[in-house]
């Protein structure tokens, strides 16, 4: 009997990582306005039903993804501070989601950039007061950070910024 909770497991896992990675991919083309719920299923080809199951409306599966592109983030994220920010930098300036909302959802993007009491965000704060020693310092890498979400940089201005960042201010 355990083997089939851990199988039932297994499928609900597989199913919801095709549901937020299905979301990504219509975000990434058409925007979050133009996404549904039909097409997250048709696309993750998950029965309206399963995604249900795991999501009761967009907001829930947008709120998903990104918590697991968060927790993603800080999982692989290297100790060293100047890689850390690069790491971070670049992985905001290549993100497919984030490229396709700048050019469909910018006033949708600006308003989630808004920091609030959200879990996620005093996660990110947590994260980087952590990695940097310092509420201040996460702060500036932080508001550095959010910046490159509307305007994304090089890998080689990435780079530089964030060794200029560490170097004039953490």
């Amino acid at each position: 009997m355990a083997h089939l909770y851990a199988l039932q497991g297994a499928m609900a896992s597989r199913s919801e990582a095709a549901l937020l990675t299905a979301t990504k991919e219509i975000i990434a083309t058409q925007g979050i306005k133009n996404l549904a719920m039909i097409d997250i299923a048709d696309l993750s080809q998950v029965s309206r039903a399963t995604l249900y199951n795991h999501f009761r409306d967009k907001d829930a599966v947008l709120y998903s993804l990104l918590s697991r592109e968060i927790i993603y983030l800080f999982e692989n994220a290297p100790k060293n501070p100047a890689e850390l920010l690069e790491y971070f930098s670049l992985a905001i300036s290549a993100d497919s989601a984030l490229a396709g909302m700048r050019s469909q959802d910018p006033a949708i993007l600006a308003t989630m950039l808004m920091r609030n009491d959200d879990k996620i965000w005093h996660a990110i704060d947590a994260f980087f007061q952590s990695a940097l020693g310092s509420e201040t310092k996460a702060g500036i890498a932080i508001a550095w950070l959010l910046a490159q979400v509307l305007q994304p940089l090089t890998p080689e201005q990435s780079r530089a910024q964030s060794a200029q960042l560490l170097h004039a201010y953490l």
